[in-house]
């Protein structure tokens, strides 16, 4: 069989997607001669080897969301459908903010990387831990998730994982719907897509408008709107021009965190009365990709962003007195430019992939002081007055990559698999200000530049059963709030993980499919923020840290109407040497925010194809909140209801979130150190979780006739 029947337009009506690398791809691989009559292997994935393979082959952990998942739960966070990957958990921080944790504690640092379709959706150097606030979900065919170091194709901060939103092709199909949901907490939201293809040519528009009013916490509305449009063009059966375009506005309070009092008796409270963040963020991408010679596939994609992000921020107001805090606005702003080509051979057994990044992307940033009145009797900060510029700074980031992958097929059960990357991270930093501890580092330029190599096996041990392993290396630099911060540079280091992972896909029963994955991932220099009090940290290296854990799903069709999903993790985060003054030694200790376990549940009642009934539990164990392991948060355990009618084109839809109305917090932190007495209203701060929420949608779809071929 040649390349060419690999990649071609899809002509059939029935085809709602145009998956331009998926279709008949599953027969080229040696494996699938193997395969179990009652295996399915039509979920497909991209991400692990950047070019479309069968999910149960897969060579490393990575997982799937689909969009019929996607349907399902009908997210207004991506955390409610992440968190149905194992070993994934994404904390809701609220009005779509959050932290990630894969393989790692619950963390703000730059350790994952966020792709769309591939490419990343920031630039290196200028981390955000809530960059997923940036996604349309509604224009996404699905999501996938790799789980562990994945620089060697990814580049840096693709740690932890890697996470990528695959954009929903054109239809071949007209199709239009529309979708409108509230619930009791205040928030309101409107979806709408549509799409069709003509001749060689499609469309497909979708975007959502949602508002978040009064809830049970104060100060915390929101304005949100997204709006993604792909034009894709067939120049022939087997060459394919995509375009993406990508548009996406929050306009959001932020409530802050609470102390331990606060937190325990009103968790709705909020002491914050004019804190915001305002971010909009444009991407544009054009990609030429397809078969231009026998056996062979190549892509090229040339891509831009355009990112503004001004905020007054909940944890940078700092108490100072009963009556004074200081505080301070951000405005960022950065540009890129980029080009992300690669090309697959494939030599009977052999496939090699070669491939390059170049990226460039000015960045603005500066901040501005803030004297702000507090009332002593309530805590609120009441009004500000605005101060001297604290920080003014341009930075030129440029990013160079070559990465090479490799895989030989030695027998029809055993392949093995080689890759590695070079990546070149350089900044030219230009400081407008006298540098000084607070405006930052003088002018300079600096550079990181890093292999990561990866090998792994796999085997086809039976028809059912898939196995696979290796070792893995993941990298990330210093950030730029990191290394220029102060007018003394810290001596920081880029980041390096290294990974052991044995994997087992398995099917003993049809219905029944099992994943699991055991992994040892050790840091050296791993980043960390130094607690110097509440809300005040600085950037340390942490010496060597220990990530270690089991991940298990399962996926068992159990009867006609019903079936039960699981994806669940044991892992253990700890310093192993961490020494960051002369009376402070973690070696030994847990990371904070870092739960034994975490999962969840969920068993659905489908009694036709109209109906379904599903009841979740997600579960998050106990973990310490300070470094000396002597604050805890106790965990908790959450039960989410959801329920769909179908009739003809209309859907009908209930939601209770947090159905027992569990009193929890999202996020539990802790600046004790071991010393003296602990005090939970001046070292812990607690983001509190949402009580019982229920969300109420209607949507129509429609589905006309083919268009003209």
């Amino acid at each position: 069989m040649t390349c060419t029947t690999l990649f071609r337009r899809p002509h059939r009506p029935a085809i709602l997607g145009l998956r331009p690398l998926y279709g008949a791809f599953l027969a080229a691989l040696p494996l699938l001669a193997q395969a179990d009559p009652t295996t399915v292997l039509d979920e497909v994935v991209v991400t692990a080897t950047r070019e479309a393979g069968p999910l149960a082959t897969a060579p490393i952990s990575i997982g799937l969301i689909s969009e019929k998942t996607i349907i399902e739960i009908k997210p207004t966070f991506i955390g409610q459908v992440l968190d149905k990957i194992p070993g994934v958990h994404m904390p809701d921080l609220g009005n779509e903010q959050h932290n990630m944790s894969i393989r790692q504690p619950m963390s703000y640092s730059a350790v994952y990387q966020y792709l769309e379709d591939g490419i990343p959706i920031r630039p290196v150097g200028i981390f955000n831990h809530n960059a997923l606030y940036e996604i349309n979900l509604p224009s996404a065919g699905g999501i996938e998730v790799l789980r562990g170091p994945a620089s060697s194709l990814y580049g840096s901060n693709a740690v932890g994982g890697a996470v990528n939103f695959t954009s929903a092709a054109p239809t071949t199909t007209p199709l239009f719907e529309s979708s409108f949901q509230g619930s009791n907490q205040g928030y309101r939201r409107l979806d709408v897509t549509a799409s069709n293809s003509r001749d060689d040519s499609g469309l497909r528009i979708a975007g959502y408008v949602a508002h978040r009013g009064n809830s049970w916490q104060d100060y915390s509305s929101m304005d949100k709107s997204a709006l993604t449009l792909r034009a894709d063009h067939w120049i022939s059966d087997t060459i394919l021009w995509k375009n993406l375009l990508s548009y996406s506005a929050l306009d959001t309070d932020m409530p802050g965190s609470l102390n331990e009092t606060d937190y325990n008796s009103r968790p709705g409270y909020s002491y914050q009365s004019f804190t915001y963040r305002d971010v909009a963020a444009l991407r544009a991408s054009t990609t030429l990709e397809g078969e231009f010679n026998p056996q062979g596939y190549s892509s090229a994609t040339l891509y831009v962003r355009n990112n503004r992000t001004d905020q007054l921020p909940s944890y940078l107001i700092f108490n100072t007195g009963p009556d004074s805090a200081r505080g301070r606005t951000t405005e960022n702003r950065f540009q890129s430019l980029g080009l992300s080509a690669f090309h697959r051979q494939q030599w009977g057994n052999f496939r090699a992939t070669l491939g390059t990044l170049l990226e460039r992307s000015p960045n603005d940033q500066s901040e501005t002081n803030l004297n702000i009145r507090r009332d002593p009797l309530t805590g609120k900060y009441l009004d500000y007055q605005t101060g001297a510029v604290r920080r003014d700074y341009h930075v030129d980031l440029g990013n160079a990559a070559l990465y090479a992958d490799f895989g030989y097929q030695i027998s029809p059960d055993f392949g093995i698999n080689a890759g590695a990357r070079y990546d070149r991270v350089s900044y030219d930093y230009t400081n407008a200000l006298p540098a000084s501890a607070t405006t930052g580092a003088p002018s300079q330029t600096q550079s990181f530049a890093q292999t990561s190599p990866k090998f792994g096996f796999t085997w086809a041990a039976s028809k059912a059963a898939f196995v696979y392993g290796g070792y893995s290396r993941g990298f990330t630099p210093p950030e730029i709030s990191s290394l220029f911060g102060s007018a003394v540079r810290p001596d920081l280091q880029s980041a390096t993980f290294d990974q052991l992972e044995l994997g087992l896909r398995l099917q003993p029963l049809a219905g029944l499919k099992l994943d699991a994955a055991i992994y040892r991932l050790e840091g050296q220099d791993e980043l960390v923020n130094y607690s110097l009090a509440p809300g005040r940290s600085e950037p340390r290296n942490a010496g060597r840290t220990r990530h270690e854990g089991l991940e298990l799903g399962v996926n068992w069709q159990f009867a006609e109407s019903f079936s039960a999903a699981l994806a669940g993790q044991y892992a253990r985060h700890i310093y192993l040497e961490y020494q960051p003054s002369a009376v402070e030694n973690y070696a030994g200790k847990d990371i904070p925010a870092a739960p034994r376990w975490q999962g969840t549940f969920e068993l659905a009642y489908r009694p036709s194809a109209q109906l379904r009934i599903a009841l979740e539990t997600a579960y998050l164990g106990k973990y310490w909140m300070d470094n000396r392991n002597m604050v805890s948060y106790a965990g908790h355990t959450l039960l989410n209801l959801r329920s769909e009618f179908q009739w003809h084109n209309w859907t009908l839809w209930a939601q209770a979130l947090n159905l027992g109305n569990v009193h929890y917090a999202e996020m539990a932190a802790s600046s004790y150190k071991g010393m003296g007495a602990h005090d939970g209203d001046t070292q812990d701060s607690y983001t509190p979780g949402a009580p019982r929420s229920v969300f109420i949608g209607l949507a129509y779809r429609f589905a006309g006739p083919k268009g003209a071929q």
